[in-house]
């Protein structure tokens, strides 16, 4: 029988009624609904009793005495309630009724304490008078406020089995039972009902499980024909993923019944797994909110949903799981193997959370409660004790410490690419699948992982399908002049990416010869330098790279701004690890050709980036315009050039009469050279630039290899770096002449380096005006391509090749393209 008014049920969990306050708070939310509807109120114990309740079993049957102390405690708080919501003239009625309640939980408790031992059928009649005691609190409260209002239990309504802790409800008859109940009941009067209990035809209190008062709200809207259910709980809705585990979780307007029964199966903490159901048939809609935030909108559950993009609805995840494995050859082709591993741990009452097995059907993987682990384990060992000792299963075994992760969707069906995606993301993240399984109304794609990697794995798959922006982490090796440009660089870059591009990229921690600081939630841009002077810890290389490698968030991306061949030298192990790396460093590339063939090798099998244009020609596109040429199937025949912006400002200002020694002093101070300038004046800056692009061009070529023609002589090389620089005027005289005896044959000093013919030589020449390096100024670079391609006139990148402003635009630049290829 229908109501001739529209029915509204709320449903108030444990928080919202914890104190006389909330339960204030509750009776204005009802209030505030139009007059015109007949209000249902479910509401479950007062915050935290329940709990309490079930300490006090474990108490009595401990025989500590303690269940005695808790009644008293739970006793004069519900008495608190009682005197500070209640009307004068119904308190000693109302208490009557409760003490009633207390005297018959006293002696079940009583009762445990002299048997030591507790049924489930007692456990269920002791923790149901948590609902008992606050029902007819909240149904007083109403009449205090001005409304009519009385108090059920729901053993009169909610007919159930004897399966105690999660008895099945006889919806026929409980359906029944409201509707006659109601139909006797003043429709203007807020009936307040006992949450989470129901009974057996023998009137044997039984319970629905936990949080099962979501689920007595729901049978109650079916049966009254509701127009809405409303659960209002201490969150302000269906959260898109756990926000313990993602902090940028939000709520999610509206949801379909099935996604949310799929979220609620698949560990999403608002919603009791069988809530659903009595709703789904009649298409009675449901509304998650918050009592403590009643402006805000909840969550919305109906039939239908809007497609959310990239069709899935929220991430969620069950910690504490296990994996049974069963393998073995002679399962292949044997029928009936599967279901009587799913009888025998049914009989168990054992419940399998995920199911997969290997298309050729020789293994099997079964995921269940971490709890029933064990058992389970013994119980498959039982069931096929003949199997393992004829060998058709070759072992049974436990993989332990899992968790289940999963993507909800109802617009998931038919979508070609989400399960590569999730895949992709999950590895990505450095993530390992054990299992995987899809339900065959493609509404969820579930896998099983360790339990240690469920945070990243959750944070990578809302991020991928949920915010839809893209979060990487960089590490920054290197604080010198190019590293700190880079840093002011992109913190004046940060708030543009994320707006424009989606991109948050957050800064993991920063290295220097002498400190490290890890902090792989992010630290401040703009503190980052002082954080590491005020928290780091001495730098300990091997240290850093295990942090790296194996404590890493996801899409983490090292930019290496040294010179360190040592730290160079550790790529191989960061890049295996699905560590991006970006790098100035020229100490990489230009080691054994062995070492740079494994180098790449490792990036393109691993599918991580590892960019060096900056190597090469600071920001100039030089590594990517000769790749560029290669790709397009050209053969390089020739290249030379000015590689040196270094060296191509000091010939510049000894060309305007500036000493040698000044010239180096000041390209030094302007951040120009390396940092110890005898790697340029050597020639060994430009030698290992013109290595790395020989073996770019294919020549698998040696240091040894390269012919150098050094600026300064050998016994200044050796000496240390301070009486290096006191002695630079030494070779004043000497630059002095070589620059006037070019002048007066009309040439100009360069350092060129050229390759060709398999020959590699760098060294100053004397160039006429007829060359393009004739006219170069400043710090300015000029790289020539002679090709097959480009053989009248060769390809000419230029521009300059030295400066912290455009090496730190350059590694920007390969940040990017490293980051876009980690999407």
């Amino acid at each position: 029988m229908t109501a001739a008014r529209p029915v509204r049920v709320h449903k108030f969990g444990g928080t919202s009624v914890a104190t006389a306050d909330r339960i204030r708070r509750v009776v204005q939310l009802v209030q505030a609904e139009p007059e015109t509807a007949r209000r249902v109120v479910v509401v479950s114990a007062l915050g935290g009793v329940t709990d309490q309740l079930l300490g006090c079993i474990d108490a009595a049957l401990a025989r500590t005495g303690a269940h005695r102390t808790t009644i008293e405690a739970l006793r004069q708080r519900h008495q608190e309630v009682l005197e500070a919501l209640v009307l004068p003239e119904e308190r000693t009625a109302l208490e009557a009724q409760l003490n009633a309640h207390w005297q018959a939980l006293t002696e079940l408790l009583d009762g445990l304490y002299l048997l030591r031992e507790c049924t489930p059928r007692t456990r269920d009649a002791i923790i149901s008078f948590g609902e008992r005691l606050s029902a007819p609190l909240v149904a007083a409260a109403f009449r205090a406020a001005g409304s009519e209002a009385i108090a059920l239990e729901a053993t009169e309504l909610i007919r159930t089995d004897d399966t105690f802790g999660e008895a099945n409800v006889d919806f026929a008859t409980t359906n029944r039972l409201i509707r006659e109940r109601f139909a006797a009941i003043p429709e203007d009067q807020i009936v307040v009902v006992t949450g989470f209990i129901g009974s057996t035809p023998e009137g044997v209190t039984t319970t629905l499980g936990r949080s099962g008062s979501d689920y007595t709200a729901t049978i109650l809207g079916a049966a009254l024909d509701a127009e809405l259910v409303v659960i209002w709980t201490d969150v302000d809705g269906v959260m898109s993923a756990d926000p313990r585990l993602v902090p940028e979780a939000f709520v999610l307007p509206h949801l379909s019944y099935r996604e949310a029964a799929e979220m609620a199966y698949f560990g999403a903490k608002v919603l009791h797994p069988r809530t659903m159901e009595p709703l789904q048939a009649k298409g009675i809609p449901l509304r998650i909110r918050n009592t403590l935030n009643p402006a805000a909108p909840g969550t919305l559950i109906t039939a239908e949903a809007p497609p959310p993009p990239w069709y899935v609805r929220a991430v969620t995840a069950i910690r504490d799981v296990a994996v049974l494995m069963l393998e073995g050859s002679g399962m292949l082709g044997a029928p009936g193997l599967t279901g009587r591993a799913f009888q025998a741990l049914a009989e168990h009452k054992i419940n399998v959370l995920l199911v997969s097995q290997a298309s050729s059907e020789q293994s099997l993987c079964l995921g269940v409660r971490a709890a029933d682990a064990e058992t389970a384990l013994d119980v498959l060992r039982r069931t096929f004790a003949f199997e393992l000792e004829t060998g058709r299963i070759r072992r049974i075994y436990l993989v332990p410490e899992c968790a289940t992760v999963s993507v909800v969707g109802d617009r998931m069906r038919h979508q070609p690419g989400l399960a590569g995606r999730m895949f992709s993301a999950l590895g990505q993240a450095n993530v390992n699948v054990l299992a995987i399984a899809q339900g065959a109304a493609e509404t969820n794609i579930s896998a099983v992982i360790a339990q240690r990697d469920a945070q990243r794995a959750v944070q990578a798959l809302h991020e991928t399908f949920i915010l839809r922006t893209m979060r990487a982490h960089l590490f920054l090796i290197g604080t010198g002049v190019i590293g700190g440009t880079l840093l002011d660089m992109l913190a004046r870059q940060i708030p543009q990416l994320k707006e424009e591009e989606g991109l948050e990229l957050r800064l993991a921690g920063l290295a220097t010869a002498e400190r490290m600081l890890w902090q792989p939630a992010g630290t401040p841009w703009n503190e980052a330098r002082e954080r590491l002077r005020a928290e780091g810890e001495p730098m300990d290389l091997d240290r850093l790279v295990q942090l790296l490698t194996t404590e890493r968030p996801r899409r983490l991306v090292v930019v290496d701004a040294t010179a360190s061949e040592e730290v160079a030298r550790r790529y191989p192990d960061l890049l295996m690890a699905g560590v991006a790396v970006v790098t100035p460093n020229k100490r990489a590339n230009t080691l054994s050709y062995e070492f740079y063939r494994r180098l790449r090798e490792i990036a393109r099998e691993r599918r991580v980036p590892y960019r060096y244009e900056t190597t090469v020609g600071a920001g100039l596109p030089v590594i990517a315009t000769l790749q560029d040429l290669l790709l397009a199937g050209d053969s390089v025949r020739r290249i030379e050039g000015v590689f040196s912006g270094t060296l191509a400002y000091l010939f510049n200002q000894m060309a305007e009469g500036v000493p040698f020694s000044e010239a180096v002093r000041a390209a030094r101070a302007a951040g120009y050279t390396e940092p110890d300038p005898r790697d340029d004046l050597s020639g060994e800056d430009v030698a290992r630039k013109l290595l790395i692009l020989a073996r770019e061009a294919g020549l698998p070529v040696e240091r040894s290899d390269v012919e150098v023609q050094p600026l300064v002589p050998d016994e200044l090389r050796e000496v240390p770096l301070e009486e290096f620089l006191a002695r630079l005027g030494e070779q004043d005289a000497y630059w002095r002449e070589r620059v006037e005896e070019a002048r007066r044959e009309g040439r100009r000093l360069h350092y060129i380096g050229r390759i060709e013919d398999g020959r590699l030589a760098v060294g100053v020449q004397a160039i006429g005006p007829d060359s393009p390096f004739y006219n170069l100024q400043g710090t300015d670079n000029l790289i020539a391509f002679t090709t097959a391609y480009y053989c009248r006139t060769p390809l000419v990148v230029r521009g300059p090749g030295a400066g912290p402003e455009v090496t730190a635009a350059g590694i920007v630049s390969d940040l990017r393209r490293a980051l876009e290829q980690m999407r």
